[in-house]
């Protein structure tokens, strides 16, 4: 039997330690296999461990579908600050996980480092289109 099929009737503590060892390259399979079973707590331990350990190679891209938006907020500022390597991820794969007010403040970012101001059609355009976004 493989372990894949029984990954939805392991415990959480069994899922984390075949993460643990995913990570630490002693099982031939795919975390991006396992994360759909990760608690958010382990996606965290993940993204920590990644961040501070070079010997663990971790596809940022795999966990994004996984994270929360704390989770999310994290990975892009990391993202944006150089410490995850544009090869391991890039915007154009995250933007369909931000939150919509983080798509709003890189936009802003964006016409900020191209010297634009924010022209109040701009705000009311965009207002027009996320008319939720008022709040």
């Amino acid at each position: 039997m493989k372990i894949l099929a029984m990954l939805p009737f392991l415990e959480k503590k069994e899922i984390d330690l075949l993460i643990d060892e995913v990570l630490e390259e002693k099982v031939d399979i795919k975390l991006y296999q396992i994360l759909p079973y990760a608690t958010e707590e382990k996606i965290d331990a993940i993204i920590s461990r990644a961040f501070s350990d070079d010997s663990i190679v971790v596809q940022m891209k795999h966990l994004l579908p996984f994270l929360n938006e704390r989770q999310m907020d994290v990975m892009y500022e990391a993202y944006r600050d150089g410490v995850i390597k544009h090869c391991c991820v890039d915007e154009n794969e995250m933007l369909p996980y931000l939150s919509k007010e983080k798509i709003k403040t890189i936009f802003e970012e964006q016409l900020k480092k191209m010297n634009l101001e924010i022209k109040e059609s701009i705000k009311k355009a965009f207002d027009e289109i996320n008319p939720d976004e008022k709040e």
